[in-house]
Parts: C-alpha cells; structure tokens; sequence
C-alpha cells in the first residue's frame, strides 16, 4: 500500500505544483493518515482478540504484554516526525485559521520549497529522521529477539522467521536509490526543494511505515496463538498515471488501485462507466482522447467491507493534460515586431506542459510582453527599430528547471509606408464628374495583417483647367480638400488635371511624419 501511494507522490512532483496538485498532496495525505487510524484501531483489536484467547489458554498471556509495548519502540521517531512537521509549518508561516474556509488547518506556506530545504536538508533534520527510521526498525527485530529468548511455553520462534520478517519490514531505508540518482544524501533524494504540502504525506508515510511495522510485529505474536491478522475496513482510490501529460495521438495510460492495499483485495473498477478488469489488486485504464488541453476521468471502486459485509463505493475525479505534436517553421527574413501595433505570439512547447512554460523578451527594441487571449497566447509591443544585426528575442524557459527550450529572434520596423489614394485610385484617368464630387485623400496600408491606421498630415495641391492659369493650393495639414481646392475642381471639366504631391502620412508609433506617393488625376 505504502509503495503504491509513494509512487503515486513521486508522479504527482513530476507536475507543476498548481493549486490542483498541492490539494492532491493533501488528500494523500488524509489518505495515508487515515490508513494510521485504521491500523491502530485494528491493533488494539487484534490485542483484544490475543487477551481473549489468553483467558482460556494463560501461557499466551506473556504474548498479550509484549505486544502491548511493541509500539514503544517507534514512539521516538514518531514525536520526531511530528516536532519537524511543526518547525515546518512555523517557519514556513503557521496554519490558516480553523473557520471552516477550504484551507482551514492547512500551513499557510504550502507551497514553500526553501524552508523544507533547509530544515530537513541543510539543517539534517531529515537525517535526523533516517536515524530514528534505522533504529525504530533495529529495536522492533531487537524486540521479537528478546520475546523469543524469554522461551515462553507453548511459543516457538525461530531465527529464520525473525530474518524473513526483518527482510520484509515496511519501515525500511532505501540507500540504492539517492546513491542511483546521485543524491549528495539520502535526505536530500526524498525531501530536497520539496514544497511543505509535499512533505506532508512523506511525514504520514514514515509514520504509517512506522505503525504498519508495529502490526506487523503484534501479527508475529498473534500468529503464534492463532489471532488473526490485520484487515482494513476503510479504503480510498488512487490514480497513478505513466505520464500525466501526453501528446495528442497517444495513448494514456494509469494504474487505479484501493488506498488500503492488498493483492488480496477483492474490489471492482468502473471508470466514466466502463468496467475495469482488476488483477492483482488494481486495474489499468486506458484512454486516447480526441482532443487537446485538459482531460478529466471519474473511478469508482466498489468493495465489500470485510469486518461489516457491507457494499461500499468510493470514487474520485482525476485529469491529466493532453498536448499537441509541434513543428516550428519560420522564415527568417520575416520574423518582424512592428512598432505601434499589438504582435500576437503563439507559443507552444512539445512535451511541455503549458502550466511549466514561462515566456520573457530580451535584447533591443523596447518590447513589452503581456497575456493574450487563451493559453499561450501573448500580445508584443515594441517602441524602437533594431539596427542591423540586432534583434529582439522571445526566450522561452521550462519553469520546472529553469532551463532554455528556445530562444527566437525578431527584427523590429515601423509599419510599412501607407499609399495615399482617392476614392480607392492613386491616381490616372477619372470621369470629371467624379472629379467634382471628390472631398478628400486618404492613407491606406496595402496587404498589412495588423488592425492599424495611419492619417494623412499632410499635402499641396495644383488644379490645372484647360485654358487657364492653375491654381495652386497652399499647404493642407490633413487629408481632406481645402474649401479652395473644392471651389477650383467645381468646375472640372475634360482635360482638367489634379495633382496632389508632398503627401505626408503618418502610422502608429510615428515619431514624425513620413513623406508618401504623389496623386495625378486626368479629368475625361
């Protein structure tokens, strides 16, 4: 049981610690506490049951008391794992008030990495616990050895049964795997940068493996009086994912076993209505979603209750990320911010969940970088051309790591020129009449993609009749004709020529204007 909630924590710390995961580190948590309380209260049972038998057959009764100061042996490393969980939560910020709120109880600084890092690792305060880990389970075999050198009637114990329980004890230090992954020490393998929340079912576990290991003592004894060993009457269902994020296309798997485990187990699983073979105690799901982002899947374990008989249901909803198979295609020469626009950015990271990806700018071109509309979507401002070989970079990071996934460089430009024209013509042969009913020119960005606009600030104008002396306009600031000029095109005839020059425009994020195409209008 132990094992499997282990595994289930370890691929809970490959996510991204969101508000979601702390809260599964508590229910774990819960879980694993309430598998204590279940493993007490069957040990005072199993004792009950061993002073029963001891009424009618009284050479057991020495079997009684021994069993009753088994637990003695742990209670050190127990208060130990409850004085460091308080040092903890105190130094992390103490606990939310207990007023009923989600968090009542909770430490404040559940997601603080440091202070377990520096309690339990630098300070060696989970050396600490290894110790008291190594010695609990030193005292415990100690303990049956002193039991059988007492030669009580009736009871027979023999050094082959005391290495075999020793071998298979679930209070036990593994020093492979901190040494496999080349840890510095055991203590920073298993609690190093571990944020408070997930500290708390590692503290409960180690006191689970404690008080399991006590029943496994007491069930020795028991067993040598014929008492019956320990059942559990409580359960809880678990979700193990190979990957809790995967690639759109593949397949997801996940491991659902009861809380309380065992082999033994007989239970069924339905997940999202679908019946789930059990073998071996616990059942594998599999799914392939059609869809990417968020998936969510309902598991309900049934069981019959083996001290009551009765038929109990537990379930839970879990999910896991679905991503996206990417390639990235640029074309280098047209990797451009343009100043006084909004740049939309897409980004996206294969295998990389959106939660653990952190998006900054760096280098010239006083860019900006905010939230868009949708995950990994981002909106880009920029305020200054780059000189030639210079370029604004989007740095992508793996916030899990710190580490780089990509870096992409961007030129930044002022938006293209703006074409003046007159009613949609720059210029050429025009009916007269429409050349009278003309008010005005405007600037307009051919086959630009952004939402932006520039205005004309400015131009001159020459009306040449047939015949006559033209007239010449003096300097417009805007687009729209002069009263002058539409007095000199009321009278438009065939022949009739405008011509409108040192146009000046002016775009979005234009520190001045900028001088644009001249019109010329033929009257016919």
């Amino acid at each position: 049981m132990i094992n499997l909630m282990y595994l289930v924590l370890t691929a809970m710390l490959a996510l991204n610690v969101s508000a979601e995961i702390i809260n599964a580190f508590f229910m774990l948590e819960k879980g694993i506490h309430h598998t204590n309380d279940i493993i007490d209260a069957t040990n005072e049972k199993v004792i009950a049951s061993m002073e029963e038998i001891s009424k009618t057959k009284t050479q057991y009764q020495p079997l009684v008391d021994e069993s009753k100061r088994a637990s003695s042996a742990i209670q050190p490393l127990v208060k130990l794992i409850e004085e460091v969980r308080e040092q903890v939560v105190k130094e992390s910020g103490g606990r939310f008030p207990n007023d009923g709120s989600k968090d009542a109880g909770k430490p404040i600084g559940k997601k603080d990495k440091d202070t377990p890092q520096r309690i339990l690792v630098d300070q060696k305060k989970g050396a600490q616990i290894k110790a008291a880990v190594v010695k609990a389970k030193a005292e415990l075999i100690q303990f049956i050895r002193d039991v059988k050198a007492k030669n009580i009637k009736g009871v027979v114990i023999t050094d082959a049964e005391i290495a075999d329980l020793e071998k298979n004890f679930l209070l036990e230090i593994d020093d492979e795997s901190w040494k496999k992954n080349q840890k510095p020490t055991w203590e920073a393998h298993v609690f190093g940068y571990l944020p408070v929340a997930a500290c708390y079912p590692l503290f409960t576990k180690f006191e689970n493996d404690a008080k399991a290991s006590v029943s496994q003592v007491i069930n020795f004894l028991a067993a040598k009086m014929g008492a019956t060993e320990v059942t559990y009457d409580k359960f809880a269902v678990f979700s193990s994912p190979k990957s809790p994020y995967i690639l759109l296309g593949e397949t997801f798997e996940t491991e659902i076993a009861l809380g309380a485990f065992s082999s033994q187990a007989q239970f069924s699983v339905n997940v999202n209505g679908q019946n789930i073979p059990v073998k071996d105690g616990k059942a594998e799901f599999k799914s392939k979603p059609g869809s990417l982002g968020q998936q969510k899947y309902k598991a309900t374990i049934t069981v019959k209750n083996p001290l009551t008989g009765e038929v109990e249901s537990v379930n839970k909803e879990f999910s896991y990320e679905v991503g996206s198979p990417s390639v990235t295609v640029s074309a280098d020469a047209m990797n451009v911010f343009y100043i006084g626009v909004e740049n939309p950015l897409s980004v996206s990271a294969s295998g990389v969940s959106s939660n653990d990806v952190q998006v900054t700018l760096s280098g010239p071109g006083g860019g900006v970088l905010k939230p868009g509309s949708g995950k990994g979507k981002y909106v880009v401002t920029v305020t200054e051309p780059t000189a030639k070989g210079s370029f604004c970079s989007v740095v992508i990071t793996n916030k899990k790591d710190n580490k780089s996934i990509g870096k992409f460089d961007y030129r930044v430009k002022r938006i293209p020129n703006p074409v003046a024209k007159m009613n949609q013509k720059t210029g050429g042969n025009i009916p007269a009449g429409e050349l009278r009913s003309m008010s005005g020119i405007y600037a307009e960005l051919e086959n630009f993609d952004f939402d932006a606009k520039c205005t004309i600030s400015g131009y001159n104008a020459t009306v040449q009749e047939p015949r006559k002396d033209p007239y010449n306009s003096p300097r417009v600031s805007s687009g729209a004709f002069s009263p002058d000029i539409v007095k000199a095109l009321a009278t438009a005839k065939a022949g009739t020529v405008l011509t409108i020059y040192d146009v000046s425009a002016r775009c979005p994020g234009d520190p001045a204007p900028r001088a644009i195409n001249s019109l010329v209008f033929n009257a016919k």
